[in-house]
């Protein structure tokens, strides 16, 4: 599976009387958008789960004034024996890049800080390049979504929703055992951020076609170093991972991980009035940098889901859940927890 990028795509910045600052190139993270497509064009039924089309990134061009404008890019994955199936995403995916320009621009004293300035997307023609490089063939490959088929009608019968539920999201089911092994973990902790990795199993279903994701259990994180505001995975931790996995001999397969934030004593060292930390936003749905980074290295497939456990001085533990929505990591969404099934007497 091939990645071709036939444009080359640059950020351009205006100061806010509209006069050129420069441009920069948008050397972007292509990944997340093009894993996202894959499985979004997975779950509809239209791509095979192994996902091996080429794949390739495309200029949106204003409609208005045309090239080299663009008003985003799109993601282009190739079918074997049909039309191939694309989708579009916003320029706003570029916002980031145009801060960290304009911060370039204050270090040269083109603009002042807290200064305005817009951006604008624009593409040209990449020189044609061989795809081998000394010797190596570069290519973008994701292996075939582990998926089970499965019904998740018995799942939604003993389900709650947690969150804000977007139907345009994948369903995704967490054992409320998992939640309070990690509520133990979190208490456990004493301030000190603690985790572990969520397993479980991809289903699809035969009537709907499909995806969701059952996570039956959490391995805590072991050999891992905590603090205050960070949690470190080594080299120890997977290796402790793969071999429960392996134990448990389930079938299961990595979904994603879960983290604390110990946020009762990042405010307590700040000396936050109560109203101050009711309003704190890292109490709920805060996802750091930090986390992202740890999200797109160890668990960049689409499905990838991060749970993270919010300790807070206010109001009992409570959990955010955090994926991949239309190529961007880290994006708040709800999910369904599970009430344990019980036998009949």
């Amino acid at each position: 599976m091939a990645l071709h990028q036939p444009y080359r795509f640059a950020v351009a910045l205006f100061a806010g009387d509209g006069s050129s600052l420069g441009s920069v190139p948008a050397k972007r993270d292509w990944e997340p958008a093009i894993e996202w497509t894959r499985f979004h064009f997975q779950r509809r039924g239209d791509l095979a789960l192994d996902g091996s089309g080429d794949v390739s990134i495309l200029p949106l061009w204003e409609r208005s004034v045309g090239e080299p404008y663009c008003r985003g890019y799109s993601i282009e994955i190739a079918r074997p024996g049909g039309r191939p199936v694309a989708w579009d995403f916003p320029k706003t995916h570029f916002r980031e890049l145009a801060s960290t320009a304009a911060s370039i621009f204050v270090e040269r004293q083109l603009l002042h800080e807290g200064d305005s300035y817009s951006y604008i997307l624009v593409a040209y023609p990449a020189p044609q390049e061989s795809p081998e490089i000394n010797g190596l063939t570069v290519t973008n490959t994701s292996p075939q979504l582990p998926v089970q088929e499965a019904s998740p009608k018995t799942l939604l019968a003993r389900a709650k929703p947690y969150g804000a539920i977007d139907n345009d999201d994948m369903p995704v089911f967490i054992s409320g055992q998992l939640l309070a092994e990690a509520a133990q973990r979190t208490h456990g902790a004493e301030g000190t951020e603690t985790g572990g990795i969520l397993i479980g199993l991809l289903g699809r279903d035969a009537a709907s076609g499909d995806i969701f994701a059952h996570a039956t259990a959490q391995i805590p994180a072991e050999h891992t170093t905590g603090t205050e505001v960070k949690l470190t995975f080594t080299p120890q931790t997977w290796a402790a991972a793969d071999a429960a996995l392996r134990l448990r001999g389930r079938g299961e397969c990595y979904l994603g991980y879960w983290h604390s934030h110990p946020v009762r004593r990042w405010c307590a060292a700040k000396a936050c009035s109560a109203e101050q930390q009711k309003n704190c936003p890292l109490a709920k749905d805060f996802f750091s940098a930090d986390d992202q980074a740890v999200m797109r290295a160890a668990f960049p497939r689409a499905y990838s889901i991060a749970i993270v456990a919010n300790d807070t001085a206010f109001a009992d533990l409570s959990f955010s859940m955090f994926g991949n929505r239309e190529g961007i990591l880290g994006q708040p969404r709800g999910f369904y927890v599970l009430e344990e099934e019980t036998s009949a007497t």
